[in-house]
């Protein structure tokens, strides 16, 4: 009975293990104890074949080190990486153990340390890598009551390597998620239905912290105008109990600051697809854009020039158009005759298969990536 007590406690600490990889250590130490090991080793083989020891118990880190430098390739355990995934073998499975006690691994670095056998598991096996578990014995082989207790834990393991890989996985999302999103140019904030801000890109920091149009009171969104603060706070609450009106379409806020800059705002509800995936990872039901409404002229100029050939003269003129305006107004900006201006004027058109002014802006706006660079 007192047993069978360990073992449940021992299972519940593998699971805890699973969610927090400090946790290993401690839990493989009482894994080695209860099976009447004097060491073991948890060893991660990744997808390019490295072998990891991922953590240890009972060895000495010069002997860890050893292992992983010198003598992996020559630990005849090595083979259960062949064997059925969850079956328990030993040493005298792959080897006679008259022959091992031949080998260098047994006698360089197994005898050193006291050791005569281990039990060695599988525990996963996948394109992402591969788990196993070595309990290594002193004084003899490895005993029937070491198999059993191992036999106990095993599937419990397994199904914390299925854990672990799955939040691996999802971190990895998450940290891909995070990546993406601070590298966009458009400012970005994950919102739940109460207007609490779950991730903010760097954008979004950059305005938060300005305080102009967006800022945050207690972790909760707040737009410099109350009309559309109210409208905001409308459509999340209809996001979160499933309104079709707020969850099947995106909705415009247009925002001013102080200085009388613009901004544009777009909320979409993440209720749909592949959206809720994100939701669910910050815990969100709606995102929010905000773009100031205005055209980034630093890296679309190169790009328009390259591709329509524009001369430096032009590709001047284009840019004066989009940033300030008619005709007249560039020509005194630049200091030179409106004729030459139009005539300028007149290529672009030409080179870029447009006919208006307007359709510059546009064309710009066309080549500005939502990327930061």
């Amino acid at each position: 009975m007192e047993l069978n007590e360990k073992l449940l406690s021992l299972v519940a600490d593998i699971y805890d293990a699973a969610l927090d990889d400090s946790r290993w250590p401690s839990t493989l130490r009482c894994i080695v104890d209860m099976a009447g090991g004097q060491s073991g080793g948890l060893v991660r083989i990744g997808a390019a074949g490295e072998a990891v020891i991922a953590h240890a118990v009972g060895v000495e880190p010069a002997y860890v080190q050893s292992y992983i430098e010198t003598y992996e390739p020559f630990d005849p355990s090595r083979s259960v990486l062949h064997a059925p995934v969850g079956e328990i073998q030993t040493i005298s499975d792959w080897i006679d153990v008259d022959e091992f006690r031949t080998t260098l691994f047994y006698n360089e670095w197994t005898r050193p340390q006291g050791l005569e056998d281990a039990a060695n598991i599988l525990l996963d096996k996948s394109a992402e890598g591969i788990s196993r578990l070595s309990i290594m014995k002193a004084g003899g082989p490895v005993d029937r009551r070491m198999v059993q207790v191992i036999a106990h834990l095993t599937p419990h393991l397994q199904r914390a390597m299925v854990v672990r890989q799955k939040l691996q996985q999802q971190n990895a999302l998450e940290t891909i998620s995070v990546r993406t999103l601070d590298a966009l140019r458009t400012a970005v904030l994950l919102l739940d239905a109460e207007a609490h801000i779950t991730h903010a890109n760097a954008g979004a920091r950059d305005i938060l912290d300005e305080a102009e149009i967006l800022r945050s009171v207690r972790g909760r969104l707040q737009t410099s105008d109350p009309n559309a603060d109210r409208v905001l706070r409308q459509a999340l609450a209809g996001t979160a109990v499933g309104d079709r009106a707020m969850t099947n379409a995106s909705i415009s806020l247009h925002l001013t600051a102080r200085d009388g800059s613009h901004y544009v705002a777009h909320l979409l509800p993440l209720t749909a697809g592949r959206r809720q995936r994100l939701a669910a990872s910050y815990d969100a039901c709606a995102v929010l854009f905000v773009g100031k409404a205005a055209l980034d002229t630093t890296v679309a100029p190169d790009l328009i020039r390259k591709l329509f050939k524009l001369t430096p003269a032009e590709l001047r003129v284009f840019l004066s158009i989009v940033e300030i305006g008619g005709v007249p107004d560039v020509a005194r900006s630049m200091g030179i005759a409106e004729s030459t201006i139009k005539t300028h004027l007149a290529r672009i058109f030409v080179k870029t298969g447009t006919k208006r002014q307007a359709d510059l802006v546009r064309l710009m706006a066309a080549y500005t990536p939502p990327i930061r660079i």
